[in-house]
């Protein structure tokens, strides 16, 4: 039967309907208390010798004074002897020396020359022209 003739004879015969039952569940939860457990805690100390083997080192620091000078080719480098070790301290000093250098020379020679010099000028004089009745 195909999907036609399902519909065609649906609709010329008479449909009967049953009325279905359905069940429904509520859950629901509660706290029983049956039984009840205390605990309890207790400190207990046992004393107890205990034996160890202990190494202390301690550094023993000595400054010794040198107020050497050295040439800037041989400077110390830290070293063992023994059981020291030595580690030498360096600081760099300036010295300042006074004394006269010489920069340069400048020398002055007098060279004399002679030129020919021409510039129009105006000179001014005076003049008296002294005259008497007599002649």
């Amino acid at each position: 039967m195909s999907n036609k003739d399902a519909i065609n004879y649906s609709a010329t015969e008479k449909i009967e309907t049953l009325p279905l039952a359905e069940e429904r569940v509520e859950i629901s939860k509660k706290k029983v208390i049956d039984r009840r457990v205390q605990i309890s805690r207790t400190t207990v100390t046992d004393e107890k010798i205990v034996e160890a083997e202990l190494i202390r080192e301690e550094a023993v620091i000595n400054r010794i004074a040198k107020n050497e000078v050295i040439q800037p080719d041989a400077i110390p480098t830290a070293r063992q002897e023994g059981d020291i070790y030595i580690i030498p301290v360096i600081r760099e000093e300036v010295e300042i020396i006074r004394r006269q250098v010489l920069v340069e020379e400048i020398h002055v020679k007098k060279v004399q020359t002679t030129e020919n010099f021409q510039e129009s000028i105006l000179l001014r004089r005076q003049e008296l022209d002294i005259s008497t009745d007599e002649e």
